[in-house]
């Protein structure tokens, strides 16, 4: 089981840690010279019942037990370091290999995932593999080496009784093995109920503005406490579902006890066993018991550490979206669409079908259509957060699933409909495409997406640490200093998700105004429900029940009188 444990720990990080398998060994040795004492007591005891004890002899003995306690002090104090420093620098690895892996999901995974469950993964379920691998690997084996030589030492000294010890213990382990068994069933309860109370707290807490709002308390609470509830009778589950083979796993080898103390009276009542041999066995065989009744537990607490461990492993067993072998570079700016078909799991129809269009290099090109037409999704696309099913997208002639993940995000920057700040300074989170720009650089991207001023008024500038996710600042103003972003990574192509849907209107003109100056040299690739804002863009792509019903510039299509001449006239006239 700790091999078991130790390789899918290995296989999680991607590495081996030497220092893990050397604490190991130390605590091992450890275990070894924590039985070491046991046979100098037998000593010590024989001696007395025969009447050769002698002060010389006590001293020996006692410095022996002596010198076994420290070497044991010794070999736990060179262990444990070892398994601490290797067990978290594997974890830490273990971290890291999950994040990378977790940014090269597509975006439908995460639509999939339930927030709550998600977290317990990353969260609970590795602090759980943690420490189990840091303060309980060493001292499980140190646990295992004990018993087994102080066993070694009972066979030899007398093998008729050891084997009465060993008689109990197949029957016990299959109490343990029971107890296991309904741990594991209640353990997977558990786990799902403690998944599903971390989502509905997360979306209590974060929709509280909401709840409040509408008068919805009732309903909000009344779900979360129903999950709670879950969560705790999953909880007592767990603990009594096992409890009573547990009991019987110990009852079993107490009654091992009893049974070699029977066997061993009637075998010295017979002459055949020493008295003193008898009570230095049931001295000895004490620890031997106890030992391994906590082993039992341990074995317990292993088997939910196993059940972490797989569920995180599922994570790393997600597909991730495909890299090239050779990455290759895009020889130029335009974007090429070639019969471009796209499902959403789970979804009855294609959320894009048959799209085949190139945007030109160097231009602003706006996407429009109605609600639910799949501007978005396509936009999606080109910054290959999803894999299309069918076609290919070429940027610079080059498809995108060629480029390599890392590459194409070099060359794209987006700013999305929901603008994600993280906890930090406003100055951290502009520089979050380019972590090199200079305070000069990062202030002028603000002051063309018109965010400098309000940055100004805030009251550390842009040292001004943020809330989390920017609850202190308005909609317009996150919704810019995600533009600014976007302006400050220089990306040669830039895809703007309802850019200006968050903004005012004065604001909304100068953007414009910023968006059209940044489109010179550089691919632009806008959403706007607000046709106006669009009207002066190079290209227009019309999509409709995600199809592309039209293209052409804004007069071409208002004179066709197809959709987006009537999305232009209801504007109008709204």
């Amino acid at each position: 089981m700790i091999r078991e444990l130790v390789q899918s720990g290995y296989k999680l990080s991607g590495t081996r840690d030497a220092r893990l398998t050397r604490g190991l060994v130390w605590s091992a040795i450890e275990g070894l010279f924590a039985a070491a004492p046991y046979p100098l007591l037998y000593l010590l005891l024989r001696d007395a019942f025969t009447g050769q004890l002698h002060g010389a002899r006590i001293a020996w003995l006692a410095a022996g037990m002596a010198l076994c306690v420290v070497l044991r002090i010794v070999a736990g104090s060179r262990g444990m370091p070892l398994v601490f420093t290797g067990a978290y620098a594997l974890m830490g690895e273990a971290r890291l290999r999950i994040a990378d892996h977790l940014r090269r999901l597509p975006m439908g995974w995460f639509t999939r995932q339930r927030g709550g469950d998600l977290a317990a993964r990353l969260t609970s379920d590795l602090e759980l593999v943690e420490n189990l691998w840091s303060h309980f690997l060493g001292v499980f084996v140190a646990g295992v080496a004990m018993p087994s030589g102080l066993l070694v030492f009972l066979v030899w000294l007398d093998w008729r009784l050891a084997l009465v010890v060993a008689a109990t213990v197949p029957l016990a382990v299959l109490a343990l093995m029971i107890a296991q068994w309904k741990a594991g069933a209640a353990g997977a309860r558990v786990m799902e109920a403690s998944a599903t109370a971390n989502a509905e707290l997360q979306d209590y807490l974060q929709g509280i503005a909401t709840i409040r709002s509408s008068g919805r308390f009732g309903q909000a609470w009344a779900r979360l406490q129903s999950a709670l509830d879950e969560q705790h009778r999953a909880v007592i589950e767990v603990e009594s579902r096992p409890a009573p083979w547990v009991a019987a796993y110990g009852f079993v080898l107490e009654t091992g006890f009893v049974l070699l103390a029977v066997a061993g009276v009637w075998l010295s009542a017979q002459g055949r066993l020493p008295v003193a041999s008898l009570v230095a066995f049931l001295v000895l065989a004490a620890p031997l018991y106890r030992q391994l009744f906590d082993l039992g537990l341990s074995v317990l607490l292993l088997r939910f550490g196993r059940r972490a461990l797989a569920r995180i492993e599922q994570l790393l067993e997600v597909d991730a979206l495909a890299e090239p072998t050779s990455a290759l570079s895009p020889a130029g700016q335009d974007i090429e669409l070639r019969d471009v078909h796209f499902s959403y799991d789970g979804e009855s129809g294609p959320a894009l079908q048959g799209i085949s269009t190139v945007l030109p290099a160097r231009r602003l090109t706006a996407v429009v259509g109605p609600s639910g037409s799949g501007k978005s999704t396509l936009v999606h696309l080109i910054a290959r957060l999803w894999d299309v099913d069918e076609g290919a997208i070429l940027l610079g002639g080059t498809d995108l699933r060629e480029i390599g993940t890392d590459a194409l995000h070099g060359q794209v920057a987006m700013v999305f409909q929901d603008v994600v700040l993280f906890s930090g300074s406003v100055l951290d989170n502009l520089r979050i495409g380019r972590i090199d720009a200079s305070r000069e650089q990062v202030e002028e991207a603000a002051r063309r997406a018109q965010a400098h001023d309000f940055i100004m008024a805030l009251p550390q500038g842009y040292d001004t640490l943020l809330d989390e996710g920017g609850a202190s600042l308005s909609g317009g103003e996150r919704q810019r200093i995600s533009i600014a972003r976007a302006l400050l990574k220089d990306a040669p192509v830039l895809l703007l998700d309802e850019a200006t849907a968050s903004v005012d209107p004065t604001a909304e003109v100068q953007i414009r105004r910023a968006m059209s100056e940044l489109a010179t040299g550089r691919t632009v690739v806008v959403i706007a429900h607000r046709l106006q804002s669009i009207r002066h863009a190079d290209h227009i792509v019309v999509l409709e029940q995600g199809r592309l019903v039209e293209q052409g510039r804004h007069e071409t299509l208002c004179m066709a009188g197809g959709t987006y001449a009537r999305l232009w006239a209801a504007q109008q006239a709204g």
